[in-house]
């Protein structure tokens, strides 16, 4: 059941979102990794999270009576704060998500639906039409530095003190810092995205000195990457931001520190590198990669089109893992065939076309509002980057932070002019 404590800062929330819902944005914003927070309300298991966001977009629908405002018109002369494309697409992912539960459908994978569609979706509609004018949007970035300079907090206190550290990931193992989550690569799947973004917004900036706080914040996530050990994490962001400063010929000035950043992701990989095509205890993780992949496509051969269902994938993987001493894990840990065994082929178009409408905004974004493109671009490639070795969407902060991504891209791109942030 709900305790008390719970129960008092559910009521402060509401209030608080009651009184200005882009503070109840905020919150959610800064609260991300509250859905560890886990209970019962009245009967059914949920998170604090969850509770945060079904509560503010209660709110958003009663408040001024906006449920009478909603428009689900695609008709572009329609006065719709989601364009024509993004309503098709949203749309349909959200029809194809109910396909893929009811593939493999059970209480367990009822939730996750939740978690990772409907209540997301939720967010980024109360996100859209609330989000109004560049003031709104710095708030966004401000919560979104709070949340990064928290998580950067209790792992540094975990660091010294052995806070929350699993027996997997402290000595005589590999010390791997996981910040208030269960392992490491959830704090780093939640982080680099974000010291992308406070890169580009430093790099791009015109006063180096008035935006210091964007590249210390930078440092802070790239940090919390070497510390986590998370191999996927450094060289995302590395490649990110050489690519990046390639194409907006900026090589000059920070190529040095791109080449440290490259250089540390390598040697990490290199030092657990050793690749055997048969398996063993001595496997790196890049060969478990390529096996579990290879198993995945073996099994998406054979369910071709509906995949595995919804949390179905470990259940659908058995008859086709030979590795017995090794887990068959959530996921396949690549972005692509995440979305395929999840959604089935269906939902793996609709991702790729989500990804094409989110390359013809940076476009737009691109030829309006330059000073924002380079680090949208830079957060969006190191979340797709990091997404081809791990699961970048597949978890309740993970799906509302893509989301957050998507919104704010989104909202960007409807200014015709230079934002500075």
């Amino acid at each position: 059941m709900i305790n008390i404590f719970f129960l008092l800062f559910l009521i402060i929330f509401i209030m608080v979102a009651y009184r200005n819902l882009l503070w109840g944005i905020g919150a959610i914003i800064v609260l991300l990794p509250t859905y560890l927070w886990r209970f019962e309300f009245i009967i059914f298991p949920t998170s604090f999270l969850e509770l945060m966001i079904i509560a503010l977009f209660v709110i958003w629908l009663v408040k001024d009576k906006r449920y009478s405002q909603i428009n689900f018109s695609l008709n572009k002369k329609t006065n719709n704060a989601l364009s024509g494309p993004l309503q098709y697409l949203l749309g349909l992912w959200l029809i194809v998500s109910v396909l893929a539960l009811l593939t493999n459908f059970t209480w367990g994978s009822l939730g996750l639906w939740r978690a990772y569609f409907l209540e997301p979706m939720m967010f980024l509609l109360v996100f859209v039409y609330s989000v109004k004018g560049i003031r709104d949007l710095k708030f966004i970035i401000v919560c979104l530095m709070m949340l990064l300079l928290w998580l950067f907090e209790i792992a540094m206190y975990q660091n010294f003190t052995n806070y929350n550290y699993l027996l997997a990931y402290n000595f005589p193992h590999i010390k791997r810092l996981t910040g208030p989550f269960l392992y490491p690569n959830a704090l780093s799947l939640l982080t680099a995205p974000l010291a992308a973004l406070f890169s580009g917004l430093w790099i791009y900036s015109k006063d180096k000195l008035q935006n210091i706080h964007y590249l210390v914040l930078a440092i802070m996530g790239v940090v919390l990457a070497v510390l986590s050990v998370s191999q996927g994490a450094i060289l995302a962001i590395g490649i990110s931001l050489f690519l990046c400063l390639i194409l907006a010929k900026k090589w000059y000035k920070y190529g040095i520190a791109i080449l440290l950043v490259l250089a540390l992701g390598v040697l990490l990989i290199v030092s657990t590198l050793d690749f055997n095509p048969r398996l063993n205890l001595q496997s790196s993780s890049l060969d478990i990669r390529f096996n579990q992949w290879q198993e995945t496509r073996t099994m998406l051969s054979d369910n071709f089109v509906l995949g595995s269902g919804l949390a179905g994938y470990q259940n659908a993987l058995k008859p086709y893992h030979q590795t017995d001493w090794l887990e068959i894990f959530l996921y396949p840990h690549n972005i692509f065939l995440n979305f395929w065994t999840e959604l089935g082929i269906m939902g793996l178009g609709i991702f790729i076309s989500l990804l094409v409408y989110l390359g013809c905004l940076l476009k737009k974004i691109f030829k309006y509002n330059y000073s924002l493109f380079w680090p949208l671009t830079l957060m969006w490639s190191t979340w797709l980057i990091h997404g081809l070795v791990d699961v970048p969407y597949f978890k309740n902060d993970l799906a509302v932070l893509f989301f957050i991504m998507l919104g704010f891209t989104f909202l960007v791109s409807t200014y015709k002019k230079d934002v500075k942030i």
